[in-house]
């Protein structure tokens, strides 16, 4: 999964690239540039070619040292881990593929309803607002199972709804969105709207650790942290990874995870 993920952005790059540099010999030909100002913005549009090229070459290089690595899917359950590594993926939404640090494919978050109108505004929205769009994410084993779901609603705070398989709620996770720019704060609540988990994440580096009001650690994440012996499977700059308790119910690991995977959907990168 890891070499097919390398395999996926190297396409959507040099497709991308290509589009690009079509766009400006286009414009090269049609209205050749006859002042300084339109030779700079020709070479803007030469310039984010080249760069969607190096990204894609990066993403090939990627690939061929890992495409040859045995590696298969995890046999855990997502829901005993006490870590997730969290990559995203390409596509029109947002998706993350989930890993053990061994590089076991654990599963899958991605959107699974979708109002076709909107497609288009995926292709001008970044991510952080695509997500406040009113759309339907499963989170899948790696065997393509829906475990759970979770969806946003709300304009001035999002409420993350997670349901189980069969519709049933689990509990909510409010953010509020406007208050602050120094941290992101939220509170994650079961089905009776109790409180079970305030939430604080740093805005600019998006670290964490949640406790509880016993003191129990959920979850913790430094942006920039990875072990060093797993960077020869996970070959990108800065890899994220989350460590869990695993002294969580089942019930409020889903809700644990759904929270984690609604923040990082929406991070820009």
């Amino acid at each position: 999964m890891i070499a097919t993920m390398y395999k996926r952005r190297m396409k959507a790059a040099f497709a991308l690239s290509s589009i690009v540099m079509l766009i400006g010999i286009s414009v090269f030909f049609i209205d050749r540039p006859d002042s300084l100002q339109n030779w700079l913005n020709l070479s803007s549009i030469g310039i984010v070619g080249l760069f969607l090229f190096f990204t894609g070459v990066s993403n090939q290089i990627k690939y061929n040292k890992v495409k040859d690595i045995q590696i298969h899917e995890s046999k855990a359950s997502l829901l005993e881990l006490d870590h997730l590594v969290l990559k995203k993926d390409i596509g029109f939404f947002p998706r993350l593929l989930l890993f053990e640090k061994s590089g076991h494919f654990v599963g899958t978050i991605k959107p699974i309803r979708i109002a076709f109108i909107f497609y288009p505004m995926s292709l001008l929205l970044r991510d952080s607002l695509i997500m406040a769009l009113p759309i339907t994410y499963g989170v899948f084993s790696n065997k393509g199972n829906v475990l759970f779901t979770f969806k946003r609603k709300g304009m001035k705070k999002s409420i993350v709804t997670v349901k189980n398989v069969h519709g049933r709620k689990l509990g909510e996770y409010v953010q509020e969105d406007w208050k602050s720019l120094v941290n992101i704060k939220g509170e994650l609540r079961d089905a009776d709207d109790k409180l079970i988990l305030p939430v604080k994440v740093k805005a600019f580096s998006g670290d964490f650790t949640l406790t509880d009001s016993e003191g129990r650690q959920w979850a913790r994440f430094y942006n920039g942290y990875f072990p060093h012996e797993y960077t020869n499977i996970f070959r990108d700059v800065y890899n994220d990874i989350v460590e869990l308790s695993d002294n969580l119910s089942k019930h409020h690991k889903m809700l644990l995870i759904a929270m984690i995977g609604f923040l990082f959907l929406q991070r820009n990168q």
